[in-house]
């Protein structure tokens, strides 16, 4: 893995002493230049400590851009914009950065956006990738384990010249967005908490600690709780409970047929349950429809997932027996509605902070690193051409707002479908029946008799007629160069048979 970084408070205070060298006028200015200094105040008690943003001179003007979360979108934004020549600055709350999290899904369109941001961290990416695009993924009935629908995920990145999808440890992707920026570019343990739109032009960043730090352009990039969006939007604007709460860990479990399969959705009625090949074992996911807050001890996880899942396929009841049951973690799924105001004159949102959307389509870190892309290009022309700053990020919305309500809302959509699925008429009876007298027995005898469930049929004759328009709309949808089809050459693709991604038989009872 990458080596983790030394803490920047280290760092900083060896460059005070040059600091205080700079000119009187210059040591009360809060505002932020090509060189960040962080220095103590005066004072005699470690109680009175307080923390003031410093500059040193910069030889050139460069747009200043602040950035609040120093996660994936705020990391991503960041190195897009040192890579443009901008004066940038990342702030993150969290003192240190830990693993967490399991590996995410980085399909075509994000490894383009990544190889016009950084070359470099891109092949970088790629070498510490695991493909899963070269092989079939897709639905699969929960109980039974037969394919519902087969994905063909190397049509959009091969018919485009896209590296194919692939997967990769979270912490490790941002330890090497981390790797790639400047020493002084982000500053761990310092959030921000509120902004000001000067009168003249820029922003005023108000941190934590009551210290303050002017720039040109504040991107909020700071998750789906943004300090950023909650002043932007004010009250009312809270992210929506998906109806889902989330268990997951890794599996030390290797499938019969992994050189063959990359990820599955195993469908039922009010669960469901996600695989992938991580290659050195199998990462998943299981949703269950619930109220959020639940309140549960470790332990206890496994054992209430072996209850939900004893009668489903052994594919599913194999991944959790061979998990580690103090491994598994779980939380409630939340996401926001589509919005199309991400910007407030001098301030935008990026990421989660923006648009942020359930996991089902494996693209919320991708979204993210293709917003970082394009407010980038186009920040840089407000130093290349006469552009106002705003101007720059009204574009940038109107460049992006659209293309993330999409996704956003096929995740949405994936989801509902997910948990709605019924193989049979009267498997699981939809709660509203409870209500009319009589239904529940009725559908109860109903089921005995294996009837195709209309929703199924329809179903599956809609998403083997769409899934191919889906997949380019998704992976195709963003920028990319000619020189992005370096990384899919650099791919050891699979030799799967194309037989091995066809169903078989007549659409809405095909297998």
């Amino acid at each position: 893995g990458v080596p983790p970084r030394q803490p920047y408070e280290a760092a900083i205070m060896a460059t005070v002493q040059s600091v205080s060298r700079a000119e009187p006028s210059m040591l009360g200015s809060r505002t932020v230049g090509t060189s960040l200094r962080r220095a103590k105040s005066v004072g005699s008690s470690k109680s009175s400590r307080r923390l003031v943003w410093r500059c040193t001179a910069s030889p050139e003007k460069k747009l200043k851009v602040i950035v609040a979360g120093g996660g994936i979108a705020g990391l991503s934004t960041a190195l897009a914009c040192q890579k443009q020549g901008l004066d940038v600055v990342c702030f993150e709350k969290k003192t240190e950065y830990k693993a967490w999290g399991g590996p995410i899904q980085l399909a075509g369109n994000a490894l383009a956006a990544l190889e016009i941001i950084d070359p470099e961290l891109a092949a970088q990416v790629i070498d510490n990738g695991v493909v899963t695009g070269d092989r079939v993924n897709g639905l699969l009935d929960g109980e039974t384990g037969d394919w519902f629908v087969r994905f063909d995920t190397r049509k959009p990145s091969l018919n485009n010249a896209l590296p194919l999808t692939i997967v990769i440890g979270r912490y490790l992707l941002v330890d090497m967005l981390r790797e790639r920026l400047n020493e002084e570019c982000l500053v761990p343990g310092a959030e921000v908490v509120g902004y000001e739109n000067k009168a003249d032009g820029g922003v005023i960043a108000r941190l934590a600690d009551g210290s303050t730090i002017e720039g040109d352009v504040l991107v909020g990039a700071d998750g789906i709780r943004s300090k950023v969006r909650e002043q932007m939007k004010g009250e009312g604007d809270e992210p929506c409970f998906s109806g889902y709460t989330c268990y997951t860990s890794v599996a030390q479990y290797t499938p019969p047929d992994v050189d063959t399969v990359g990820y599955q959705v195993f469908l039922g009625p009010d669960q469901y349950f996600v695989s992938s090949d991580i290659g050195n074992g199998q990462q998943w996911y299981a949703f269950r429809a619930q109220e959020p807050g639940m309140v549960d001890d470790v332990a206890d996880r496994k054992p209430r997932l072996e209850e939900l899942f004893k009668d489903w396929c052994p594919e599913v009841r194999n991944r959790i027996a061979s998990t580690e049951a103090s491994t598994i973690e779980r939380r409630d799924i939340y996401d926001r509605a589509p919005t199309l105001l991400w910007q407030d004159s001098n301030a935008i949102l990026v990421g989660d902070a923006a648009h942020a959307m359930q996991p089902n389509m494996g693209q919320g870190g991708c979204q993210a690193i293709e917003d970082a892309q394009v407010l980038a290009e186009e920040l840089i022309k407000c130093q290349t051409a006469d552009r106002q700053k705003n101007v720059a990020l009204t574009i940038f919305q109107l460049r992006r707002v659209g293309r993330a309500a999409a996704v956003t809302g096929f995740a949405r959509t994936a989801a509902l479908a997910n948990s709605t699925y019924r193989r049979v008429l009267g498997q699981a009876p939809y709660a509203f029946w409870s209500k009319v007298p009589g239904a529940v027995p009725f559908w109860s005898a109903v089921e005995k008799l294996q009837l195709p469930h209309p929703g199924r049929i329809a179903g599956q004759f809609f998403m083997l007629l769409s899934i191919d328009v889906i997949l380019q709309i998704i992976t195709a949808g963003g920028a990319r160069r000619p020189s992005v089809e370096k990384l899919l050459k650099m791919q050891d693709m699979r030799d799967v048979p194309d037989e091995e991604f066809e169903m078989k038989g007549v659409p809405g009872f095909a297998k």
